[in-house]
């Protein structure tokens, strides 16, 4: 008898890959990762660049992750520093939903007329509509300076809806972080 199986490395590959995704959808942007996903080599850690900061930071995933069995992805924004826990190792430039509505309660303090702006334009996220068409839209954004540059945050909530709608494949995905941002930040009663 001869064994089937491979030794597996000790040291996997690191691969970077920088890949903007525009799609009008939630369904169509799961598609896109898949299919991206299926162009992945064997035992390889992946970085994807995926967005570019008006600063020149990058948001960027990180993948496998084993969250669920590794169809998953982290969200990372080069030098994030959470607010609002201890961050380390893998999880250090990892921004999560309580950091994104943390973020939007304090713009929302600084910048009380702004409230509908800040709304729409996470609503706008939530629609697939790219952060940056969002600022031309919204210019007014820009100008914000409490917590996170605008175009930094609305990237980030961006990748972290994608996130849930793939966490989540078939339930209720970008839902609950909306839902949670609309009720903590925005005082939108659940409507049941």
């Amino acid at each position: 008898m001869k064994r089937k199986s491979t030794a597996f490395p000790k040291d996997k590959k690191k691969e970077v890959v920088s890949w903007l995704l525009k799609a009008s959808t939630p369904i169509a942007q799961r598609r896109a990762l898949a299919e991206k996903w299926l162009e992945e080599g064997r035992y390889t850690n992946y970085r994807y660049n995926v967005e570019t900061c008006q600063d020149g930071s990058k948001v960027y995933l990180l993948r496998p992750t084993w969250l669920n069995k590794g169809f998953d992805f982290q969200v990372n924004v080069e030098g994030f520093k959470s607010k609002t826990r201890t961050s380390r190792g893998g999880t250090a430039e990892m921004p999560s939903h309580v950091d994104v509505i943390d973020d939007l309660q304090r713009k929302v303090k600084a910048y009380p007329d702004l409230e509908e702006t800040f709304f729409d334009s996470i609503c706008d996220i939530y629609d697939c509509l790219e952060p940056d068409d969002i600022l031309k839209e919204h210019p007014v954004l820009k100008k914000i300076n409490t917590g996170l540059p605008m175009d930094k945050l609305l990237k980030i909530i961006k990748w972290l809806f994608i996130e849930q709608d793939l966490t989540y494949w078939l339930q209720t995905g970008r839902n609950m972080l909306m839902s949670a941002m609309e009720e903590k930040v925005f005082s939108l009663a659940n409507s049941k």
